[in-house]
């Protein structure tokens, strides 16, 4: 029985990092997802951006050929506790298509920052957006007036209705 173990054992792929690559005890790759996004152009996509980053663990990065992505720090369940992936030769092609080459560690102060623009809160992202975008910045201060005044007159109409009594406009009917 412990033959049969130890060969079947030996079918499982022994992945380690040696010390000497530029992945030793990194894994970075391995705790986020990045998904590139649509450049905003509208006040309902700039509130899309604020509200993604009203959640912990979300970032907004713009990459250097002006692509908008979005960031979610999240850990891959296959990562193990040595840094190296479980699923290594089941992995899926994005992670096979990765080069460590243009990993944004390997980028030093002298290089500079390995994204154009980064956001991690929603105020710095207003900060940026009322000083570099004024004018789609006051587009958007006006949407958010309308959004919010539309919906205190909604739920005045409904009180309105709903004090009209039996009977009146918009008033519930026994069932």
């Amino acid at each position: 029985m412990n033959d049969e173990r130890r060969s079947s054992e030996r079918l499982l792929p022994i992945v380690e990092k040696e010390s000497s690559h530029p992945c030793f005890e990194c894994a970075q790759c391995c705790t986020y997802v990045a998904v590139e996004i649509d450049t905003p152009t509208t006040s309902a996509e700039y509130d899309q951006i604020v509200w993604y980053l009203y959640h912990r663990g979300v970032e907004i990065f713009v990459d250097w050929d002006d692509a908008w992505h979005v960031l979610f720090r999240t850990r891959c369940e296959n990562l193990t506790a040595a840094g190296t992936c479980g699923v290594y030769e089941q992995r899926p092609a994005i992670c096979k298509d990765f080069d460590w080459r243009s990993c944004e560690k390997r980028f030093t102060p002298a290089d500079g920052p390995p994204d154009k623009l980064c956001w991690v809160e929603a105020g710095a992202f207003l900060a940026w957006f009322a000083e570099r975008r004024p004018r789609a910045f006051a587009r958007y201060q006006d949407f958010l007036r309308k959004k919010h005044a539309g919906g205190e007159e909604r739920e005045l109409l409904r009180v309105k209705s709903a004090r009209r009594g039996k009977g009146g406009a918009g008033a519930a009917r026994p069932s």
